[in-house]
């Protein structure tokens, strides 16, 4: 009898303990999910306290296919998650030190390849398009009613342009001879 009392003890605490985990399922970040779609979902939620209209909702759906294409592709170029992380912890311990500017971007280009920092270089640019692209739909109203940082983001993209510098690409312009 004790026997059997003792192994419905058993049976009663495996049971439970077995109920507590976690089903063994995906992760929240798992793999190549929809790559670039966490980076997008970023600027939606800034979206979500503006009201789009119909238009500006398609603009920026195309915006988003476009970016989450480029990361894609960065993706398939090298672009890992590992190398991702490791960047960003390098940005973590750049900025606590107190570095900025061109400190911070030496800091940041240490222990990576050339390859790597040009796949990095390429994602920059690749989110400073999208930004500047939610910019330039946004009306001033609405630029207003983003929260503060968001707002800096979006100000700084849509005034760099997609990446060109002060002319936005139109050069230095050429000396007629006489």
């Amino acid at each position: 009898m004790k026997h059997l009392i003792a192994l419905a003890l058993i049976a009663c605490l495996a049971t439970t303990a077995s109920a507590d985990d976690k089903p063994e399922g995906k992760k929240k970040r798992a793999g190549n999910r929809d790559a670039g779609a966490w980076m997008a979902g970023n600027v939606a939620k800034m979206l979500e306290k503006v009201e789009l209209t119909d238009e500006q909702k398609e603009k920026w759906n195309e915006a988003k296919k476009s970016f989450t294409a480029q990361v894609k592709d960065l993706r398939e170029e090298g672009l890992t998650p590992e190398l991702m992380k490791k960047r960003n912890d390098a940005q973590k311990e750049a900025r606590e030190a107190g570095l900025k500017g061109k400190e911070m971007a030496a800091k940041l280009n240490e222990g990576f390849s050339e390859e790597e920092q040009a796949l990095f270089s390429k994602q920059q640019i690749a989110v400073r398009s999208l930004r500047a692209s939610v910019a330039g739909m946004l009306t001033p109203e609405q630029m207003a009613a983003l929260p503060e940082q968001a707002r800096k983001q979006m100000s700084a993209a849509k005034e760099r342009g997609e990446g060109k510098g002060k002319k936005q690409g139109k050069g230095k312009g050429k000396k007629k001879d006489a």
